[in-house]
This record gives C-alpha cells, structure tokens and sequence, in this order.
C-alpha cells in the first residue's frame, strides 16, 4: 500500500515521475497552508475536512499526466487553453511531450486555489 508521496514517485517511471513531482511541488511552496494527503494511494491536497470539500490531486499513467479537481466549470474554460489535452469531468490529461501546457496547468492550480480562499506564499 503506498502511504506516502516518496513512495508514489518510486513507483513511477520518467517522465511520470518529474511531472508528478513538479507539480506537488509547486503546490507545497506556493500554497504552504496546504497539506499533501494521499488518497486512494495518490498525492491530493485538500481544501477541507473531505474530498467532497475541493482538492487537487495529481496522478500519471504510461503516456501521461493528469490534474484532477472538482472544479469542473474551470475545467471546461481550460479546454480552449489546452487545445492538445484530453479531459474528463474531474480532470485534464496531458501527453508528457507537451511541456507547453505545464504553465496552463499550474495556471489552472493558481484559480482553484483562489476559488478556495488559499493563500499563495510570498
């Protein structure tokens, strides 16, 4: 059972592994109020008691990285925004050789974090 984000990552291979890590990253510098959960045995950070309460979670497949949230009308804006990326009601999945999308992505984290009230470092 993976408990902890290192061991997460130990289960990824490149580029899986740097994107997932980018990402939580990100959100622990800029967003330090938050604590990184695992959840169902993936890295999520919530904004409350429970999932149900918003949170984003990061998650990667052979071929692909995925941003999951509940902010699912933020998700449909993005779609102009991500013209390569495949999307799900609670996620936007992005092929590992579009780095462009990475700043769209973090973009993205930056306004649901605003829709949460969390504050951003510095």
């Amino acid at each position: 059972m993976i408990e902890t984000l290192e061991a997460y990552l130990a289960e990824l291979d490149e580029p899986a592994r740097t994107w997932v890590a980018e990402f939580t990253d990100y959100v622990g510098a800029a967003y330090p109020s938050l604590q990184l959960t695992m959840f169902r045995q993936r890295p999520m950070f919530k904004f409350g008691r429970t999932y149900t309460d918003g949170y984003v979670m990061f998650t990667a497949a052979k071929s692909h990285f995925t941003l999951h949230a509940i902010e699912f009308d933020l998700i449909e804006a993005f779609r102009l925004r991500l013209p390569r990326a495949s999307f799900g009601k609670g996620s936007i999945k992005v092929k590992f050789g579009d780095v462009d999308a990475k700043p769209v992505l973090r973009e993205f984290v930056d306004q649901v974090m605003a829709r949460h009230g969390v504050a951003r470092a510095g």
